[in-house]
């Protein structure tokens, strides 16, 4: 895998995004964190476009692990982000 994570710690990564953000959809459109770790969070701000292309990165990760479920999960926070605004 290019870039700076290892493939384990890549799919840890997109593991506990996909945990934060189908927790609580309703949540998650509010407030898009894709990482949490202690006192350190990584948001997505709301409105620029970068909450459904983040979406389809976990939803192309989860596919190729063939985890459907996951990418049916996805695909339903995918509609309510798009429906408030991106």
């Amino acid at each position: 895998m290019e870039g700076y994570l290892s493939e384990e710690d890549h799919s840890k990564l997109m593991g506990e995004s996909y945990s934060l953000l189908v927790k609580n959809m309703t949540k998650s459109v509010n407030r898009f964190i894709v990482y949490k770790e202690g006192a350190q969070t990584v948001e997505i701000p709301h409105g620029i476009g970068q909450r459904s292309k983040y979406i389809d990165l976990l939803t192309k990760h989860f596919e190729e692990l063939e985890e459907y479920e996951k990418c049916t999960n996805l695909q339903e926070l995918k509609e309510l982000v798009i429906m408030a605004g991106d």
